[in-house]
């Protein structure tokens, strides 16, 4: 009796396990981003975004009419990415199709969050207004050494010109 306890026992961990874990993880892996976009968003209220103001630019067109005092280099980078979980999800999502939601979310969180900084870094140098914005991403992916367990992460760079009147 024990034996076959201790059996159904091992069968139903080898079971479960594998697809308790990435929903778990996927799980937790969506409440920490909903905190973090919950925080973003209250910066953003309390702050303003980028976005919506004028003060911000990231057209290429002549400025004839701004008399800058000085102005300065912004840049900030950042690195986001997704838990094992919704890596997991999103590997079988690829498999059958369709929109990756896990993955849009990682990459709306990782574009907001590096304005938001960009635009903290302007106003702690006294910048009143920002000049060509530009975003640039890129996938960063790694292995351990002889596994073929690969993590990906997506960095953001975000650079522009801060000016000072």
């Amino acid at each position: 009796m024990a034996e076959s306890l201790g059996l159904i026992i091992g069968i139903s961990f080898w079971v479960v396990f594998p697809v308790a874990f990435p929903l778990t993880s996927w799980a937790l892996g969506r409440w920490y981003q909903g905190r973090l976009m919950e925080a973003l968003v209250a910066n953003e209220k309390a702050h303003g975004t980028i976005l919506q103001s004028d003060r911000f630019s990231s057209t290429t067109s002549k400025m004839d009419n701004m008399a800058a005092t000085s102005a300065t280099l912004l840049h900030v980078s950042i690195c986001v990415g997704p838990s094992i979980g919704q890596m997991f999800l999103m590997w079988i999502k690829g498999i059958f199709g369709g929109r990756l939601q896990s993955y849009d979310a990682v990459l709306d969180f990782g574009r907001r969050e590096v304005l938001f900084r960009l635009k903290q870094q302007a106003d702690s140098f006294g910048c009143t207004s920002m000049q060509n914005i530009r975003l640039e991403t890129s996938v960063v992916s790694f292995s351990k050494s002889g596994n073929d367990r690969r993590g990906t992460s997506v960095e953001f760079l975000a650079f522009a010109t801060g000016i000072r009147q």
